[in-house]
């Protein structure tokens, strides 16, 4: 017989604010236990050190054995997920982005990374046989799947022959901040940057529009923020001209996120592939004018020329366009910011998160009357 209301969830990464998808799961932990469940966590903590990365899947199918119990529900990450299918207990594969679809991007070279870190033939034979293949089984089999946008629906759909009706589209949430004083301009036009200083978030875009936009004789400051990279790393990529015009910050406490959205005029995310940016959707809370690219998550996110500004991925010259345009239009750039807080305004985690609770408590409750 199965414990009643208990929740087993999997996932490579320990629950935490501190991290973007230790985020989401606090949250869905917090909306779980609210609607009387117990949520047991199985992560790197539970399941301890293991020598391979392939080999977590099932240390953890292991350790859940040991715990004794029949749980309500199985909610796994997709890379974990082939081991937990088809156990007779429901299983709903949760993913912050189809991992055998950024496989495929990096060996067709759609991501930047593909031309300078190229993969070895070593990783080509063997990543899809440990790691993949789970995630491969799991989204072929679980009961339901917990996406993170519709790029990633319409894949699995055509790679797995999922149905529509098997896909949840779940959201990710915004912290509540007090937004006063928020639409005070900053005393030079600033462009923020918010993420890992890496190819794929499309940090050479970024830099070309910069070099386009100099050329044009605009004066524009640069805040790059969360980059885990440090200043003289960040400088090294960028043309020394523009070095004056640079402020980097590696890292920051959530707590010290507004302020730094504060000091922008625009926010700046010309990344190549994202799940569901969580920097995107909070710079959208404090009423920021985004722009950012016509993919993944964004496109989900933001009606271009409405309540943010959509190009596509790796067109330099139509960043530098967009940004020219906001540096302009001061009024227009501040309608668009403020139509892009009140879309996302009731999108808090605990709406966001109990919405996750609805999908899984429904199918449980629909699978156990037939």
């Amino acid at each position: 017989m199965k414990d009643k209301k208990i929740i087993v969830h999997v996932s490579e990464v320990a629950i935490s604010t501190r991290s973007g998808m230790g985020r989401v799961e606090y949250y869905w932990k917090e909306a779980f236990e609210r609607a009387g469940f117990t949520f047991i966590h199985i992560g790197p903590d539970e399941v301890g050190p293991v020598k391979h990365k392939g080999l977590f899947p099932y240390k953890a199918y292991s350790y859940y054995k040991s715990l004794g119990l029949v749980p309500s529900a199985f909610i796994v990450h997709e890379p974990a997920a082939g081991v937990f299918t088809k156990r007779g207990i429901p299983c709903f594969v949760e993913s912050h982005g189809i991992e055998r679809k950024f496989w495929e991007k990096q060996l067709s070279g759609d991501l930047p990374s593909s031309q300078t870190e190229p993969i070895s033939l070593k990783t080509r034979i063997l990543f899809p046989l440990w790691r993949l293949r789970n995630c491969d089984i799991g989204l072929k089999r679980a009961d339901k799947l917990l996406l993170i946008n519709t790029d990633d629906s319409v894949y699995v759909q055509r790679k797995y022959k999922r149905s529509e009706d098997d896909i949840f589209i779940f959201k990710n949430g915004i912290t509540k901040f007090d937004v006063a004083g928020l639409d005070t301009e900053p005393s030079d036009f600033t462009v923020l940057f918010n993420g890992t200083w890496i190819d794929r978030k499309g940090i050479h875009t970024l830099i070309d529009a910069a070099v386009i936009l100099e050329k044009r004789k605009i004066q524009i400051r640069y805040l790059l923020i969360g980059t885990s990279k440090d200043e003289k790393t960040v400088l090294a990529d960028w043309p020394e001209t523009l070095h004056s015009s640079l402020k980097v910050v590696p890292r920051f406490e959530s707590q010290d996120e507004v302020k730094l959205l504060s000091q922008a005029s625009v926010f700046v995310l010309p990344s190549f592939s994202e799940g569901q940016p969580l920097s995107l959707l909070q710079a959208m809370a404090v009423g920021k004018c985004c722009i950012t690219t016509n993919c993944c998550g964004q496109k989900d996110l933001i009606t271009s020329n409405e309540d943010g500004l959509l190009f596509e991925p790796g067109d330099a010259e139509a960043l530098a366009e967009m940004i020219e345009k906001c540096y302009v239009d001061t009024s227009r750039r501040k309608e668009i910011g403020n139509n892009a807080r009140l879309l996302v305004q009731n999108r808090s985690w605990h709406n966001v998160a109990d919405e996750v609770v609805e999908i899984v408590v429904n199918y449980m409750n629909t699978s156990s009357k037939k």
